[in-house]
């Protein structure tokens, strides 16, 4: 099982490229125990949607 440095290092190479799915496997697994990590998770996902919107609303300027 992954430990959360390596849980934290795999969702943020997520946000740029597609996991192999052992590593999606892998960390859905320690998601699902980690309530730290799952944090970690949704603020990434927050801050990628946020900075989407921004580069959106910045180009129709």
């Amino acid at each position: 099982m992954l430990n959360c440095k390596e849980a934290t290092q795999l969702l943020s190479l997520h946000c740029e490229q597609k996991l192999r799915f052992k590593q999606q496997l892998q960390l859905k697994v320690h998601l699902m125990v980690c309530s730290r990590c799952r944090g970690f998770a949704k603020n990434n996902q927050l801050l990628d949607q946020m900075m989407k919107e921004f580069a959106e609303h910045n180009s129709k300027e």
